[in-house]
């Protein structure tokens, strides 16, 4: 899980997350302006999603990024994922907070 909090209003974090995610097949759930879930397709992951929901603190809003997996895999392989998992969800959230707040 990745958080962050943005000096945006939550509307203005939405435009620029659906933006930067376009629309997708994968989309499980999209749910304006709080809540955004998608299927992640990765070999060898047996199930996997990413939810980001956005908190509305009136002129500003808070972001949370957070991956969910179910897979039989080695611990380094899984540490390995999960690191990706976790610098792609920092990516998104900082392309967000920038995109909100220019």
């Amino acid at each position: 899980m990745r958080e962050r909090h943005v000096a945006a209003p939550r509307e203005a974090a939405w435009v620029v997350l659906l933006h930067l995610l376009g629309s997708s097949p994968d989309d499980l759930s999209v749910e304006p302006p709080w809540r955004h879930v998608r299927r992640l397709t990765i070999p060898g992951v047996e199930h996997g999603e990413t939810t980001v929901t956005l908190r509305d603190d009136g002129p500003e809003c808070h972001l949370a990024w957070c991956a969910g997996l179910a897979a039989e895999v080695d611990d380094t392989t899984a540490d390995a994922l999960l690191d990706q998992l976790a610098a792609d969800g920092e990516e998104l959230l900082g392309r967000v907070e920038r995109g909100a707040t220019a």
